[in-house]
């Protein structure tokens, strides 16, 4: 298959399960080729075993890999050059690291976690795939953000700050991404019930699902080129 007939492709980081996985999901049913990064080999195996039956007109590829490590965005960004013919059309910075913490109160190396996490790992994984999203007619990039930037929680403040240095970053690469006219996209959900939420006493009726945040991507995505959705925050009802 030439890099012009092929399906359009997406590429989400920590994507094994939760928003990550329903958004690779929501994208399969369209067509699209889906990759997927995650830590886990062994969640990306049984993730790979049903995929052709539940996805039949979807080509799966994915890489075990730790993305808050330097050079892993670039093995990710060559596996795709092979596989996808070196063209993406959309790149989802869905990985995150999630924990209560107070600045004062949290593990010593909590928030330089979170900021290799929740922030490098996106920045490494634009620049690497850069090449990749020139080659794409319409390229966007979607990053997944948090409410907790406006709402501040006092027991989450490590994780928050991590999360509002991501949208600082998010704003200037986007600034930088428009000159090479690739749309970006940041989308903040509220709680959203996860494999996260397990062992914690909770009514999932009160959280957002992991296909509700899929399906505003979904979106900002495959809105009109008149409408580009470049900031929204969702909240449970």
């Amino acid at each position: 298959m030439s890099n012009e007939k092929r399906p359009p492709a997406i590429a989400i980081s920590g994507a094994s399960a939760g928003i990550g996985l329903a958004i690779a999901e929501h994208f399969a049913r369209q067509g699209w080729w889906v990759s997927i990064a995650a830590r886990s080999e062994e969640d990306l195996t049984a993730l790979r075993e049903r995929w052709q039956e539940e996805f039949p007109n979807s080509l799966l590829r994915t890489v075990a890999l730790d993305l808050s490590e330097p050079g892993a965005a670039k093995a990710w960004a060559a596996y795709l050059a092979d596989f996808f013919f070196g063209k993406l059309d959309v790149l989802v910075h869905n990985l995150g690291q999630f924990a209560p913490g107070t600045l004062l109160g949290g593990g010593d190396n909590q928030l330089a976690h979170f900021f290799a996490t929740n922030i490098m790992s996106a920045h490494r994984l634009t620049r690497a795939m850069l090449p990749l999203l020139l080659e794409s007619d319409a390229a966007q990039m979607i990053t997944i953000g948090s409410v907790s930037t406006t709402d501040w929680p006092a027991d989450l403040a490590a994780y928050t700050l991590s999360k509002y240095a991501q949208e600082g970053w998010h704003r200037q690469i986007s600034k930088e991404l428009k000159v090479h006219h690739i749309r970006t996209t940041l989308i903040r959900p509220g709680a959203t019930y996860t494999r996260s939420w397990d062992g914690i006493d909770v009514d999932p009726t009160t959280l957002l699902q992991a296909e509700t945040v899929a399906a505003v991507v979904g979106q900002a995505v495959f809105s009109s080129s008149e409408a580009h959705l470049e900031e929204l925050s969702i909240r449970p009802a």
